[in-house]
């Protein structure tokens, strides 16, 4: 089976369900004008809009961004620009790439990285990103989400 990027974002989705009070929201661009920096486009973005419980820790509102990579040599340039991500970190608690097994291996990753992999039947952690602390959101951020959910809810 060949794996693409539309497919791991539709299981990313399913991952980070609305029942478990998910908001997914895929191919989301950073800002809402055009110009340097304003096309920046993650793959996918999602909040978890309750308060998470794990034992004594809660967290509100988790923020976490998306870069899929389904062949070698875009994982090469995207490891060779690491500060192409200084966006998605900017905007997310914790930061995945979404790649098939085998794709990325973790001596390539930065500490903060996280590691989303396809076995062939599911998506499975196989390194946790690290929840970092994140900037407030920019009101042109706020806008980019909101008029993406009018796209994709009403297929404009």
């Amino acid at each position: 089976m060949k794996v693409d990027a539309r497919m791991l974002i539709e299981e990313l989705q399913k991952m980070h369900s609305k029942a478990m009070g998910w908001i997914f929201i895929p191919e989301l661009r950073i800002g809402t004008g055009y110009g340097p920096g304003k096309e920046q486009r993650l793959d996918a973005w999602a909040i978890n809009a309750w308060t998470l419980r794990s034992g004594k820790n809660r967290t509100s509102n988790i923020r976490r961004a998306f870069e899929v990579k389904v062949s070698r040599s875009d994982v090469q340039n995207e490891l060779r620009n690491p500060d192409k991500r200084w966006h998605a970190y900017a905007v997310s608690h914790e930061f995945y790439f979404v790649a098939p097994a085998g794709l990325i291996r973790l001596a390539e990753l930065d500490k903060d990285d996280g590691l989303i992999e396809w076995t062939g039947t599911d998506l499975k952690i196989a390194k946790p990103a690290r929840v970092r602390e994140s900037m407030p959101p920019r009101w042109s951020f706020v806008a980019a989400i909101a008029r993406r959910v009018n796209e994709v809810t009403n297929g404009l």
